[in-house]
């Protein structure tokens, strides 16, 4: 079980995605909350993920920029087969899919 700043009790196992979330609300960003926990930059943007799609995460401005989502849009619409690639090169590991993430959570906010 891991401790961190200002928990006074350990956190169960198996609530790596909550920790997350936690650590985020705390204000670390994915470089300290990866560096805390002892895990890749790329396995926190996939914790992310998780939360957007479970709705635990809607304040994204933290994790993403708006030229960064707006990047990934863009070269998903203008060039989906080669998307990764080309994103890849240009921004973190994981962060496109935060991108599309976000699109999906908007695309479930305006159906309801």
């Amino acid at each position: 079980m891991r401790k961190f700043k200002g928990i006074a009790e350990s956190l169960g196992t198996g609530l790596s995605h909550e920790e997350t979330l936690l650590l985020l609300n705390a204000g670390y960003d994915v470089n300290g909350i990866a560096e805390t926990k002892g895990i890749k930059p790329r396995t926190v943007y996939s914790h992310i993920v998780s939360l957007i799609r479970q709705d635990k995460l809607t304040d994204f401005s933290a994790i993403i920029t708006r030229e960064q989502y707006m990047r990934v849009m863009t070269v998903a619409r203008e060039n989906p087969d080669g998307m990764w690639d080309i994103l890849n090169s240009e921004m973190p590991d994981g962060l496109p899919s935060v991108a599309l993430a976000i699109s999906d959570f908007l695309l479930r906010q305006k159906e309801k």
